[in-house]
């Protein structure tokens, strides 16, 4: 016999059934004995044995009663009973399993019989105790994984500006993480006499893709650093983060606006992104996506659009868990909410009302991660540009 074998308690008060059933079992199994329910109680305590085999008449503390405080105790609740008697009656076995027993068996035993019902209940209890081993490792895990989870949301909370403010321009950003770790970042700073602006999503919800997001938040703004041109800039890091992606099925959508306050003139490039929206005295424009999400292949590139803007100017920026959001009827949220504003608004206003009509749409459930930028053009501009 294992040392690691499994352990079975026969409670019986008198000895020449103990001796029989230990006869059966004693090759395979650790034996322990009881002649009462008072010391079968305390052994069950002592040694947590893996089944009981537990006689009903006895003096004192019968079966019944024996069963009922194992049952009612934490301690041994989990351990399995079967009541071995010479009761044979239907309320007897009806009784025996209304006080937590497993199983009821007639003596005088079959040792077959016996054998294979003991050995099915400790199969059916290891699988029992095997769940809840995995069970208190997955809690531990989870418990783990919801330490990191709060602790990536307050990273990203740190990472992302609260505000941008940038001479020249007024801006209104909203962040809304969802549950889950996502990937959304957003941006805007100035080099010399251009603003860079840019807001990213990247795919799926985990803690590899915050850290991803903090990654890309401060390449771009490296790569940015004395270029203009959004398309070029896409373009070198793409080739930057093809290599760190693979194999990982990320990637990232972002829009990447450069605004040229001397020529006022406003370039875009768009990597598989939502459209992006410029209000002015002429009405709406969208902007839709010049090129491939990043992270696709080493080759992509990116075209560039050129706007010329004016004072007033007012631009939109947003990830998807603005709009892929359902009402009540399975229906997405129609693209025509952008045009509930227009560039009499302020970069608030606009935040304020694309939201709002979003959130009655949507019953103000939002699945996905819900960032938008907005900002206006607060300087004269003279010179020329392309529209297109």
């Amino acid at each position: 016999m294992k040392e690691d074998a499994q352990k079975i308690l026969i409670v019986d008060d008198t000895i020449a059934n103990i001796q029989v059933l230990n006869e059966i079992f004693h090759s395979e199994y650790r034996i322990f004995f009881a002649t009462s329910g008072t010391a079968g109680i305390e052994i069950a305590h002592r040694e947590l044995p893996d089944i009981i085999l537990l006689d009903v008449m006895m003096p004192e503390l019968d079966g019944y009663e024996t069963c009922s405080i194992l049952k009612a105790d934490p301690v041994t609740a989990g351990i399995p009973v079967i009541f071995v008697t010479a009761m044979g009656e239907e309320e007897d076995e009806t009784r025996g399993l209304e006080v937590g027993a497993i199983d009821y068996l007639m003596k005088p035993v079959s040792p077959p019989i016996v054998k294979a019902r003991v050995k099915n209940h400790l199969e059916l209890k290891s699988g029992r105790d095997l769940l809840e081993k995995f069970g208190k490792e997955l809690a531990v895990k989870n418990a783990t994984l919801e330490k990191e989870r709060a602790l990536a949301h307050r990273l990203l909370g740190s990472i992302l500006p609260e505000k941008i403010n940038l001479p020249g321009y007024t801006t209104a950003v909203c962040y809304r993480p969802s549950n889950e770790i996502g990937g959304d970042f957003f941006d805007g700073w100035l080099d010399g006499d251009k603003a860079h602006f840019l807001i990213a999503d990247i795919s799926g919800h985990s803690i590899s893709a915050a850290l991803f997001m903090a990654v890309c938040k401060g390449l771009f703004m490296s790569i940015g650093k004395g270029k203009d041109d959004p398309g070029a800039i896409m373009a070198e890091a793409n080739q930057t983060l093809v290599k760190m992606l693979s194999d990982s099925g990320m990637y990232l959508t972002m829009v990447y606006i450069v605004c040229d306050r001397e020529r006022g003139l406003l370039k875009a490039a768009s990597a598989g992104h939502n459209p992006v929206y410029l209000y002015s005295q002429a009405g709406m424009t969208g902007i839709d996506a010049t090129g491939p999400p990043i992270g696709w292949e080493f080759e992509d590139f990116w075209d560039v659009r050129e706007y010329r803007v004016n004072k007033g100017d007012k631009i939109l920026l947003y990830t998807d868990g603005l709009i892929e959001v359902r009402n009540a009827e399975g229906l997405y949220c129609p693209e025509e909410i952008f045009s509930a504003v227009d560039a009499s608004f302020t970069p608030e206003e606009i935040l304020e009302k694309v939201l709002s009509v979003s959130e009655s749409f949507c019953n103000g459930t939002f699945d996905d991660d819900l960032t938008l930028l907005a900002f206006s053009i607060d300087f004269d501009t003279s010179s020329g540009g392309a529209n297109g």
